[in-house]
């Protein structure tokens, strides 16, 4: 995983979504996905602000936009027991913090990110908490100079893709990482030399939002629903469905889901309930990821806790990544795609099949720019689906039927 840099504290927060600087995608252009973190902290303030507020809808609209491109970091047990070494500290100190700020510090020592506030008088000095210095320095010059009237490359927003901005020949697919999605992305530019399938990997859940507000033509998805045992379209009908955003759910693949684990399984490691023995660590995928959601459903279903977990909340945003850090000696085991295991010779202990499927918008789906997609999807090439099938745990029989139209 990226490591988080700065930490966006909630008064700086409301003050991005309040004023919207017009310099803000300059300020953010030179941050990498992941490098930019809010708390779980903030976000709950943020959504019960917006809750009791006049207008909760709207609100609530605009704290989404606003967090899509943004890394959720969670308050885990690795920062509560910073929180508890801290306290006493501050306890010290002749005006004593609010506890909201002694959160947002606690958060920020664990991440070893530099805090950036609007009032950095909340944060008095404590060994090794960086306030407004360095690079947030350099962040808040930009917000209060003058927004440039030159295009600005956004790296750091690329989970927030304006499909209108994109020239009518580049396809863009916001959402979960798939291995597959590049030999697609390669075999439809074979195909077609002029169309380009370019992918963000922020999450299935990220990336039915970024397709709610227009910023994708599609994406790929695969939530599970532990009520109805389905993938997508629960979520779907939750997510886009009320909000006008009609779609149409293709089918890509289905891939198997489990655990790595190192070469020879030295922890002998054989299944989810050994994730809780004090001798083995995990890493996890970042919130809103389908694998997290996946795992977080069968642990509830096992009445297993996740916070018992070493690990739990340390994670990564791709299924490679997590085979690295297992690779590596970083973590025991971590769950995802047997493709991403095989691709780096680690143990894997299959749990799931799961569906993904590539959720598309109804306008971008009915136009012509889709129609080389489209067709690739109905009629694959056998080197794409022997190429698929090659990474290792992924069925393709049933790519390109339409799974349903909401």
């Amino acid at each position: 995983m990226i490591g988080v840099r700065l930490l966006l504290d909630t008064s700086f927060c409301l003050y991005l979504i309040g004023e919207k600087p017009p310099a803000l995608p300059a300020a953010l252009a030179p941050f990498q996905p992941g490098e930019l973190a809010v708390s779980s902290i903030t976000v709950a303030a943020l959504e019960a602000r917006a809750q009791n507020s006049r207008h909760p809808e709207q609100n609530r609209r605009a704290l989404e936009q606003f967090l899509l491109p943004l890394t959720v970091a969670n308050f885990d047990a690795e920062t509560a027991q910073k929180l508890g070494q801290i306290a006493t500290l501050w306890e010290r100190a002749t005006v004593g913090p609010d506890t909201h700020s002694l959160l947002l510090a606690a958060h920020a020592l664990r991440l070893d990110a530099t805090l950036v506030s609007r009032r950095p008088e909340m944060y008095p000095a404590l060994p090794g908490l960086r306030c407004n210095v360095r690079e947030a320095e350099t962040l808040l010059a930009v917000l209060h100079s003058q927004p440039s009237t030159a295009p600005v490359a956004r790296p750091f927003l690329s989970a927030a893709l304006d499909a209108s901005e994109e020239p009518s020949h580049t396809i863009v697919a916001v959402g979960s990482h798939d291995m597959s999605l590049e030999l697609l992305a390669d075999a439809l530019h074979r195909a077609h030399p002029g169309v380009n399938l370019v992918s963000a990997h922020v999450g299935s859940m990220a990336g039915l939002l970024a397709l709610r507000r227009g910023q994708a033509h599609l994406a790929g998805v695969h939530l599970f629903d532990p009520e109805s045992g389905e993938f997508n379209l629960a979520h779907i009908r939750r997510l886009l469905v009320p909000h006008g955003c009609r779609v149409v759910v293709v089918e890509f693949v289905r891939r198997t889901q489990g655990l790595f684990v190192a070469r020879g399984n030295p922890k002998g490691i054989e299944g989810l309930a050994d994730l809780l023995r004090p001798d083995v660590v995990m890493v996890n995928r970042q919130p809103g990821a389908g694998t997290r959601l996946l795992l977080d459903a069968e642990l509830a279903w096992l009445g297993l806790d996740g916070g018992q977990i070493q690990g739990y909340g340390r994670w990564e945003t791709s299924h490679l990544q997590v085979a690295g850090a297992v690779e590596r000696g970083e973590a025991d085991c971590g769950l995802g795609i047997q493709a991403a295991a095989d691709s780096l010779h680690l143990g894997f202990l299959p749990l799931f099949q799961e569906r993904y499927d590539l959720v598309f918008g109804r306008e971008a789906y009915d136009s012509p720019q889709m129609r080389p997609l489209l067709g690739l999807l109905n009629t694959p090439p056998q080197p794409l689906l022997d190429g698929i099938q090659g990474l290792g745990g992924y069925e393709t029989g049933q790519m390109g039927r339409i799974v349903a139209e909401l």
